[in-house]
């Protein structure tokens, strides 16, 4: 679990950030590669996985150590850049490629006006340069990707600019087929590092993340989660998702409460079960 910084400047750490191997990897990863300096052809990582395997709290705990690291780096700012050492934006929906970087202008501060939709690209790359951006990470990317005709081309050429022109390295998250589809961009997928994220398997791995997530939700007693009974039934009412497993035992406590108990029992388990649909 990771520590809050009483640096006020710096952002704190991501709500219920659980570093398993897997995420640890990923975060690390990105920390690595914010920390290069900047390339011709800057590399691209697309972090992938089910909804729920928590994407976005990599992103987000990769900001936090980023921005920690680099809190003290001198910029030459112009204009209206401000320093972010990590930029995390999600993707717009129905996006075009001007809207995608008019979102990452917005994210570095720069005031949007109807004269600069014509500079937006190259404005993006400039501006992160001026900022000393160590990374831009863009979130649901698969939302375009999974698209079909004009919007997943210009979702692909936006990426292909930004690293044709620009010098800063970006991480792509999403669902499993924004992997697909970069992997059969012979430039896109040359330059990119696919990181995916694979649902829990039952047994021990269930019942090591079932633990941790009831020890960062303050339930009493976490470690009986861990115990055979309970952890099958989480993982077969959760298909391995790390968010199906904390939703789960976030809405067992509220059956609990709802009895006036501060212990959450295999029956508030069921009860929270049925109130989502059943997985497949």
């Amino acid at each position: 679990m990771t520590a809050i910084s009483s640096d006020p400047s710096i952002m704190p750490p991501s709500p219920f950030w659980i570093g398993f191997d897997e995420a640890r990897t990923a975060v690390e990863t990105l920390v690595d590669i914010a920390s290069d300096e900047p390339e011709e052809r800057p590399t691209c990582v697309v972090l992938v996985g089910k909804s729920g395997m928590g994407k976005t709290s990599i992103l987000r705990e990769a900001q936090r150590r980023i921005q920690a690291k680099f809190a003290g780096e001198r910029v030459r700012l112009k204009g209206d850049a401000t320093h972010n050492a990590m930029l995390r934006v999600v993707i717009p929906s129905n996006p075009t490629s001007i809207k995608i970087n008019l979102a990452l202008l917005w994210k570095q501060g720069w005031i949007i006006t109807n004269s600069i939709h014509r500079t937006a690209d190259l404005k993006v790359v400039d501006l992160l340069r001026e900022q000393g951006t160590r990374l831009v990470g863009i979130d649901n990317i698969h939302v375009t990707l999974k698209a079909s005709g004009g919007a997943r081309r210009e979702t692909l050429d936006a990426m292909r600019f930004l690293m044709s022109e620009g010098t800063t390295p970006m991480v792509l998250a999403g669902l499993d087929i924004a992997a697909e589809v970069f992997g059969e961009d012979e430039e896109l997928g040359q330059r990119s590092i696919i990181l995916k994220l694979n649902p829990w398997e039952p047994g021990e791995p269930t019942q090591r993340i079932v633990r941790e997530l009831a020890r960062g939700l303050h339930l009493a007693d976490p470690d009986r989660f861990a115990e055979p009974r309970f952890a099958k039934f989480l993982y077969e009412h959760s298909g391995g998702i790390t968010g199906e497993f904390k939703r789960l035992l976030h809405w067992g406590l509220k059956m609990a409460k709802r009895s006036g108990r501060s212990i959450v029992e295999y029956e508030d388990l069921e009860t929270a079960a049925k109130l989502f649909p059943a997985r497949k």
